[in-house]
């Protein structure tokens, strides 16, 4: 379970480090996409530390366990999604720059997962 846990640390942190990075580049051109973009990383990242937490719990459960949770947390998951875009689309109702900026902001973790399992950095600092 140690290198899950690296590995849930490490994506976390670099996700964050990168979402403030481009939540600061942002603002300097515009206020409704930089808080569009933090409101999707942050969210992003909140629902990857629910099912990265919760898959190492369920290594231990019974089947049955296994299915009512999977479902519960995916569900979870995609709440917080949808509570996201729906106040990055009240920032401009017009054209949606929050609406977008918050969608990328989603894929922040998603980006440094796939880069952490191409690149085995995570693997690395462990030794």
């Amino acid at each position: 379970m140690e290198p899950l846990r690296r590995m849930r640390l490490m994506a976390v942190q670099l996700a964050l480090t990168l979402t403030v990075a481009a939540g600061g580049v942002a603002f300097l051109f515009d206020k409704t996409v930089a808080l569009g973009l933090l409101m999707g990383g942050v969210a992003g990242v909140v629902a990857f530390w629910i099912v990265a937490v919760w898959t190492e719990k369920l290594a231990t459960r019974s089947k049955r366990g296994v299915y009512f949770l999977t479902v519960r947390w995916s569900l979870i998951r995609l709440g917080i999604y949808a509570v996201t875009l729906w106040r990055a689309y009240l920032l401009d109702r017009e054209t949606m720059r929050g609406l977008f900026a918050a969608a990328v902001g989603l894929f922040i973790i998603r980006l440094v997962v796939v880069f952490l399992g191409l690149t085995g950095l995570d693997l690395k600092q462990g030794e």
